[in-house]
C-alpha cells in the first residue's frame, strides 16, 4: 500500500467514524448508571464490556446479561411496589451500548423482581454505591438562591430555627413543581418551615421561616 492510498483511507476512516492506527471495537459498551432516591441519596454504578470491567459486582455475568437480552438497557421494565420513600427510585443509563450512544431513564422499586437490576447485579450493592451529599446550610428567616451547580438533586439543605434542626433534600426533578418542605409545629407551638424547590436552571431555592408552609 503506497503512503498516499493510505492516508486516504485514514481520512476515509476518521470520516466514518472508525478513527485511524488502531481498529475500534464496534461492540463497545461503557454505562453509567445513576440512582436517585430523595430520601436515601445518590448511587453510581459503572460497567465495561468487551473485556468486561466497572464497578458492580459481578461484570462479567452483566454483560453476558446484557448481549443477550439488551432490553434491560434500551427498554427496561419497571416494578412497582408499596414500599416507603426510601424503596422508590428515579434511574439513568447513560453511554454506549454495542457502540452506540444510549440514554435510558425510568423509575422503579429498588428490588430484585426489577429485572435490569436483578440481571446487572444491582440489588446487594446498592449501599456501597452511595456517593457523599453535598450540603448547604441556610439563615433562619431567610429565602436564598443557591447557584446551579452548587446543589445536586438528592443533596440536602438544612437550617436551624427556634431550636430545631431542620433539613430536607433538593427534589431528583425539576420545575414548578419540584418543591419539598419540612417543618415542625403543634399545640402550644410556633410552626417553621424549611422549604426546598429545585428550579429549571438547575439552582434551588430555599427558605427556613416561622409559619405555614
Amino acid at each position: 500500500m503506497t503512503r498516499a492510498l493510505g492516508t486516504a483511507l485514514c481520512v476515509l476512516g476518521v470520516a466514518l467514524g472508525a478513527g485511524c492506527g488502531h481498529a475500534q471495537p464496534a461492540s463497545r459498551t461503557q454505562l453509567t448508571v445513576v440512582a436517585l432516591d430523595e430520601w436515601v441519596g445518590r448511587a453510581v454504578f459503572h460497567l465495561e464490556c468487551a473485556p468486561a470491567g466497572g464497578d458492580v459486582p459481578h461484570a462479567a455475568a452483566a454483560c453476558a446479561a446484557i448481549a443477550r437480552q439488551p432490553q434491560l438497557i434500551t427498554q427496561p421494565k419497571p416494578f412497582v411496589c408499596s414500599g416507603g420513600p426510601d424503596s422508590w427510585w428515579d434511574i439513568t443509563v447513560v453511554g454506549r451500548l454495542n457502540g452506540r450512544p444510549i440514554r435510558s431513564s425510568f423509575s422503579t422499586c429498588w428490588t430484585p423482581q426489577m429485572a435490569t437490576i436483578r440481571r446487572l447485579g444491582l440489588q446487594k450493592a446498592l449501599l456501597k454505591h452511595l456517593v457523599a451529599r453535598r450540603h448547604e446550610t441556610i439563615l433562619a428567616g431567610t429565602t436564598q438562591q443557591i447557584p446551579a451547580g452548587v446543589l445536586r438533586s438528592t443533596d440536602l439543605v438544612s437550617c436551624d430555627i427556634l431550636g430545631h434542626h431542620l433539613s430536607t433534600p433538593v427534589p431528583d426533578t425539576t420545575g414548578p413543581d419540584a418543591k419539598v418542605s419540612t417543618g415542625f409545629g403543634g399545640a402550644g407551638y410556633t410552626s417553621v418551615v424549611l422549604s426546598v424547590a429545585h428550579n429549571l436552571d438547575g439552582s434551588v431555592t430555599a427558605s427556613c421561616h416561622v409559619g405555614s408552609s
